[in-house]
């Protein structure tokens, strides 16, 4: 594949989820000699410098792990994730979540218990039509809210809920914007604010994206891993 398309087509991925970038990352690296791979994923990183999970990547490809490897523990992260926040989430609940994300995506699938879900649109990139049209072919009580809405569906709802883009050390979560909106809204109404972040998350750095912010971990009730 060339590189240069490759990487177009890298730029132009602005509505997927960290983690199903992550893989899309991998799979194409799986076409190129290990040595260049190295190489790509630094540009993968400069192009998209809030994406915790790909400076992951890069961390192992250093670490010289075939990639197959590497897919694998990402996968096997996302699934314990997944365990864990159900052990959590065994309840009927009405929640507000935000973004498009892959990991909240398969989490709302393993809730076997009825959920109400409403999803702000995430303008102006518009992630939550993304998150919105693959829960309704899993969930029915699914409804996409206006941005400007958040506070009225906090109100009635158990809680809120959002992934992350990346966990500062100080565990200030990285996220798309409109995240620190939902949880300043969930703490006025006195609601838990929940982030889901498997292992690949905790390398975070300050977001130089404006499409992205910090919400402070005083704001979070917790993170769960």
């Amino acid at each position: 594949m060339d590189r240069i398309a490759l990487i177009n087509e890298f730029a132009n991925m602005n509505k997927e989820g960290s983690i199903e970038i992550a893989k899309w990352i991998l799979n194409k690296l799986e076409l190129f000699d290990y040595e260049i791979a190295k190489v790509l994923i630094k540009d993968f990183i400069f192009l998209k410098p809030d994406m915790s999970v790909i400076r992951w990547i890069e961390t192992k490809l250093n670490e010289n792990i075939p990639i197959a490897v590497i897919k694998n523990e990402l996968d096997q992260s996302l699934a314990e994730t997944i365990e864990n926040a159900l052990k959590i989430f065994n309840f009927e609940a009405s929640i507000v979540t935000i973004s498009n994300s892959s990991t909240l995506f398969e989490l709302f699938k393993a809730i076997k218990h009825k959920l109400h879900i409403y999803i702000p649109e995430s303008k102006p990139g518009g992630e939550g039509f993304e998150l919105f049209e693959k829960l309704t072919q899993t969930h029915h009580n699914i409804k996409l809210i206006n941005d400007l809405e958040i506070h009225k569906y906090i109100e009635i709802s158990d809680y809120a809920i959002s992934s992350a883009d990346g966990v500062l050390e100080n565990f200030d979560v990285v996220n798309k914007i409109g995240t620190k909106l939902l949880a300043i809204a969930a703490k006025y109404f006195n609601k838990p604010f929940y982030v889901i972040a498997d292992k690949t998350k905790f390398f975070g750095a300050n977001p130089k994206d404006s499409n992205f912010e910090i919400i402070p971990n005083s704001l979070i009730t917790a993170i769960i891993t």
